[in-house]
């Protein structure tokens, strides 16, 4: 039977904005000993913080068995296969939307849908069980590998958890990049996420 096994959080992400929040906002306050002049929010401040292309928020350990028919006759199956498997999920941040409204002081940032972002399926977990003794050749671990990584890409794109935690995962890097320097420019403004 197929199972989601474990997940993992990108947590180099927020160490990494820990490390240039103290590099950028508090050295420089306790150096100078003031408070800096508030500088004005814009869309593309925000942007330049997340410039990245694709993240993955979510990963997920996956195991499970693909089948594999016969290439001469599709409705008979030559052999299964069992298989490990590493399921990545995320978001585009180009696809990021930053609207700012000066107005309401509130600065809205719109995720775009997550989506399987990489499968790896790890080859040495192979095993494999032969109905056709004749399918049973050297070619036959390169159908096998083509045939998991389907599997797992059909299978995990139906886990609702895996978009949902990906999702969220997401939220929180986003929060952990923009927040702090939203409220060291301007301690006003709020932050929405959706």
């Amino acid at each position: 039977m197929k199972t989601l096994v474990k997940r993992r959080l990108v947590g180099w992400a927020a160490v990494g904005v820990c490390l240039l929040l103290l590099g950028f906002v508090v050295v420089p306050r306790v150096l100078h000993g003031k408070e800096q002049e508030k500088e004005v929010i814009t869309v593309m401040t925000l942007e330049k913080i997340i410039n990245v292309s694709e993240l993955s928020t979510f990963t997920a350990v996956y195991n499970g068995i693909a089948t594999v028919p016969n290439p001469e006759n599709p409705e008979k199956i030559d052999y299964y296969v069992s298989y490990e498997s590493k399921v990545n999920a995320g978001i585009d941040f180009e696809k990021v939307d930053i609207a700012v409204d000066h107005n309401k002081k509130v600065v809205t940032i719109k995720l775009p849908e997550v989506y399987i972002t990489d499968i790896n399926v790890d080859i040495a977990s192979l095993d494999y069980i032969f109905l056709n003794q004749k399918a049973n050749t050297s070619t036959s671990s390169e159908a096998a590998f083509k045939a998991c990584e389907e599997d797992a890409k059909k299978e995990s794109e139906k886990e609702k958890a895996i978009f949902e935690l990906a999702t969220q995962n997401a939220k929180n890097i986003l929060t952990a990049l923009t927040r702090p320097i939203i409220e060291q420019l301007d301690a006003e403004y709020t932050l929405e996420i959706r």
